[in-house]
């Protein structure tokens, strides 16, 4: 089932005629090719002007990879290309439209799509069989759930990634060790996502996600310069975060390993002082 009106009814893009007239010539392109099952647009319903599009394109798995040899040959029927590429992303082709300067994703998935809680929220472009609208209202039925026995492993591998970063920081290795504490802020992001039972999204929306308190602190983990002192003070506020928003909740699921933790922060704490102590003969106040 496909009509141009229902695209131009969808959710997304209320008010930006430019990004759902793209939307409706690659959903027109799309559809007269019989590899092509399914589609529907993904990302969050709260689009602004600046968003780009992120087209699921379904099919099997044998025309996965026969529509992905094809994707510039698809792409160029929609409009004129000033960039494109296959992201990083597995089976993610991106597309960069001029003169619209628009930013479009073409998402080829193979059946079956996973049912998920935001699974809910898609815009169903063609829907032939109606998979996708059993999609939809299976995954509105459906809630996140936490997986403890992964959470835990999460927050062991919080801590025994410590070992690596201290390794980095004595070596004066600093552009790695101000990579770990990204590795480590991005951590204290899923471990937020986890316990609000939503999508993970990485910083993405962060600020209607977290409270102006936990929002300051995490400002705080940001490095202000490249030095072993100014590395330590961000992982500080790393785990003061760790400390303050996270721990409490861990340890009343029962998934906090207490004595492993107490292990790995005493051996932080003992080598971040002779650290500090031998690169600047004293523990400099942050």
């Amino acid at each position: 089932m496909y009509d141009r009106e229902y695209v131009l009814n969808i959710k997304r893009f209320v008010g930006q005629p430019k990004l759902r007239q793209l939307i409706s010539k690659a959903v027109e392109i799309l559809i007269k090719d019989q590899r092509v099952k399914g589609m529907y647009l993904s990302g969050s319903p709260k689009t602004v002007e600046h968003s780009d599009i992120d087209l699921m394109i379904l099919s099997t798995k044998e025309d996965r990879e026969s529509l992905e040899k094809d994707r510039l040959k698809i792409a160029s029927q929609v409009g004129e290309i000033k960039a494109e590429a296959m992201a990083l992303v597995p089976h993610t082709y991106v597309v960069f439209y001029h003169p619209e300067e628009i930013k479009f994703d073409y998402c080829f998935h193979a059946f079956p799509e996973k049912i998920r809680p935001d699974k809910a929220e898609i815009d169903i472009v063609y829907d032939p069989a109606g998979h996708l609208h059993q999609l939809v209202e299976e995954s509105s039925k459906k809630e996140w759930t936490i997986d403890l026995d992964n959470l835990n492993n999460r927050i062991r591998h919080f801590y025994v990634a410590i070992g690596y970063t201290i390794g980095k920081i004595a070596r004066g290795e600093l552009w790695e060790s101000r990579d770990c504490v990204e590795f480590y802020r991005q951590i204290l992001i899923t471990f937020e996502d986890i316990l609000a039972e939503r999508k993970r999204e990485n910083y993405r929306r962060l600020e209607q996600k977290l409270s102006d308190e936990k929002l300051t602190l995490l400002v705080q983990t940001i490095p202000r310069n490249l030095t072993r002192a100014e590395i330590f003070r961000s992982l500080d506020k790393i785990f003061e975060y760790f400390d303050t928003f996270l721990k409490e909740q861990f340890l009343k699921m029962n998934v906090f390993p207490i004595e492993y933790a107490t292990g790995v922060t005493e051996y932080y704490n003992r080598k971040k002082s002779e650290i500090l102590k031998k690169f600047y003969n004293t523990k400099p106040g942050f």
